[in-house]
């Protein structure tokens, strides 16, 4: 697009050289109205007092760094590592879990034909214990609910559920098969 004169009459266009010189003059004019700004002084004295205080922050910092580096803090490191490795080759059995033990009642044989059945048992064999169901849940490593559903007889629950809470009431489930 040709450029006009205040006069109105048409000029020839602009290289791109005169444009790309025109383009950084009004740059450096924008530059300089920004370094002679007083919101610019004030931004770099407040960078300057950061910096001060960045370096006040981390003089101890590098002090402890270089205090690592020393042979006697490096050979101390490196005992430490040892220890950390031999100790990762043994095998650390955890200690198990403290159990309730339920109550030594005479061994008797009972037939259970339901969940009901079973449940009453495990109902009977709690009680014994003194505890309340969610103590008895937290001891068989289940849930409340699920103890309240297992000594109400419901029919449908997860057999491994039903089989901690038999074991940790005491109670001994065996399977035989039936003579024809």
């Amino acid at each position: 697009m040709p450029f006009r004169s205040r006069k109105g009459s048409k000029m020839k266009p602009a290289s791109d050289s005169q444009r790309l010189l025109k383009a950084l003059n009004e740059q450096d004019q924008a530059f300089r109205k920004l370094a002679t700004s007083p919101a610019i002084n004030s931004v770099s004295k407040a960078g300057r007092e950061l910096n001060a205080r960045l370096a006040e922050v981390m003089s101890p910092i590098q002090k402890v760094a270089e205090q690592l580096q020393t042979p006697q803090y490096q050979r101390a490191i490196d005992i430490a590592r040892q220890l950390s490795d031999a100790s990762s080759g043994l095998s650390v059995s955890k200690p198990p879990t403290p159990r309730i033990a339920a109550p030594r009642m005479p061994a008797s044989v009972e037939r259970v034909r339901s969940v009901a059945e079973l449940g009453a048992l495990v109902r009977r064999a709690r009680k014994a214990m003194k505890m309340k169901q969610s103590e008895f849940a937290a001891h068989a490593g289940v849930g409340r609910r699920f103890v309240s559903e297992l000594e109400g007889g419901k029919p449908s629950l997860e057999f491994d559920r039903v089989m901690a809470c038999a074991q940790a009431a005491g109670i001994d489930l065996t399977a035989r098969l039936r003579s024809r």
